[in-house]
């Protein structure tokens, strides 16, 4: 079944070539793998979210057609890598004797074999003003597991790189040790489907074989740790394995998208244990980092850009992540090839961030802390000098804690950053965002101020 799989599916990618352009076929086309026919339809692997939605979007007419003519099947049907070993067990397609290996994109980790993203290294790592810290924080527990920063807890917003350095270190460690360690990365989500699915099995041997999984781990990634707030059970069981492998001496990087502090579910005892090594911010990236981001990934992607449009393009993605800065070059340098165009220029950048409403509307409504406290102060009469200081007077709290609470619903920073900006700590950022959400249900003047100051900054 695999060599009739793969012969058909060849045929398939010979009938894309000619149809399509070399880079969609390379970016797009190549990077499916077809696993399984039921019924009427061909099941087609595709390596993320992106491939699958762009190929839906741009090529599944052409797709139909010549999965009609050599596989003789009348539909395709998708599903992601991530899924895939789900789908193996499922269906049974499971490897037979004489089958070729299954495709790389379905065949399982085995404990020879590196599980990090090999894309995600500290060379790959964009380093700028905004996370020289951090780089160097985690190059540091990389390079010396357990005796400099034990826990490691880094924060941040949504695509700013904290799930690239916890690969980042896993890479380094593991190519140093050759493999001869024991290295768990794991997401919030799954040590929770771990936990709560073994349980449901075995409550004896369930746990044994969850507690030799994460108690007998020399170094543990924790991606995503908010996620278990609230969580009572979760949270007893990940107390007792961060403690067993702190006092065991087992370095442990946990990642988040705001410091512990701010998770306001979590028990005070596992808030105290993450607070007790180094806890480090990854910040939104400045105009010099976005250009230094965009030059990355042109020079990884071997994508070709006029050099003069990269500071253009850095300044209008001035609230966009690095992934969502990744995600534009990917769609502009593909739009720019669909008509011809091998070189990305400005006139060809501009025509496809009009074309797409998502990034116009993005790209033309910046929302910044500056233009919230400009807004602020224009409305009610005072400057930024006296927002940003540190008189307490009631005309000038007032201001300071709307302006708290505007970026708090606008942008995607962490409390802790908010309180940076005018010099206080996260609880009275809190405190100050609480109270104006609160006066917003209650005081109808109030939330007409809100508004007014709203319509000011997306003028």
């Amino acid at each position: 079944m695999k060599n009739y799989l793969d012969k058909q599916w060849q045929e398939v990618l010979e009938g894309f070539e000619g149809r399509i352009s070399a880079v969609g076929l390379d970016l797009w086309i190549k990077k499916l793998k077809p696993i399984h026919m039921h019924d009427d339809c061909l099941v087609i692997v595709a390596p993320n979210e992106m491939t699958r939605d762009t190929v839906l979007r741009t090529y599944l007419d052409t797709l139909n057609e010549l999965v009609k003519k050599s596989f003789k099947l009348d539909k395709v049907e998708f599903i992601l890598q991530s899924e895939c070993d789900e789908y193996i067990e499922k269906n049974n397609l499971m490897q037979t004797e004489g089958d070729e290996p299954l495709p790389e994109v379905m065949q399982h980790e085995t404990v020879h074999k590196n599980p990090f993203n090999p894309k995600y290294t500290f060379e790959n790592f964009v380093v700028g003003t905004t996370n020289q810290m951090i780089y160097a924080a985690a190059r540091a527990v990389a390079e010396h597991p357990v005796v400099r920063f034990n826990p490691l807890f880094i924060y941040g917003g949504s695509g700013l790189g904290k799930t690239h350095l916890l690969h980042a270190i896993g890479n380094f460690v593991w190519e140093r040790k050759k493999g001869n360690i024991k290295i768990v990365y794991v997401t919030c989500e799954q040590f929770a489907n771990d936990f709560y699915e073994l349980l449901q099995h075995s409550r004896e041997k369930g746990m044994a074989e969850f507690r030799s999984k994460y108690r007998l781990a020399d170094i543990i990634l924790i991606d995503d740790i908010q996620f278990i707030g609230g969580k009572d059970k979760l949270q007893e069981e990940f107390f007792h394995t961060f403690n067993d492998l702190f006092q065991h001496g087992k370095q442990i990087i946990i990642s988040s998208d705001r410091p512990p502090k701010e998770i306001t579910t979590l028990e005070e005892r596992l808030s105290s244990r993450f607070s007790s090594g180094l806890i480090q911010e990854i910040q939104q990236p400045d105009l010099e980092t976005r250009m230094m981001i965009i030059r990355k990934k042109i020079e990884l992607e071997g994508y070709q850009f006029d050099e003069t449009i990269i500071p253009v393009l850095a300044e209008r993605l001035e609230r966009f992540n690095i992934r969502e800065i990744e995600g534009v070059l990917s769609k502009i340098y593909f739009y720019a090839n669909l008509h011809g165009k091998p070189v990305v220029d400005l006139a060809i950048a501009e025509e496809m961030l009009q074309k797409s409403h998502e990034l116009d509307v993005s790209v033309g409504r910046v929302v910044t802390s500056d233009k919230i406290i400009e807004a602020v102060c224009r409305k009610m009469n005072v400057t930024r000098e006296e927002v940003l200081g540190k008189k307490r007077n009631k005309e000038l709290v007032e201001p300071r804690q709307i302006c708290i609470y505007l970026m708090w619903k606008n942008l995607n920073i962490p409390m802790s950053t908010i309180g940076k900006i005018f010099n206080r700590d996260h609880t009275t950022a809190i405190h100050a965002r609480d109270k104006i959400n609160d006066l917003i249900k209650s005081n109808k003047e109030m939330k007409k101020l809100i508004s007014d100051i709203e319509a000011l900054i997306n003028k």
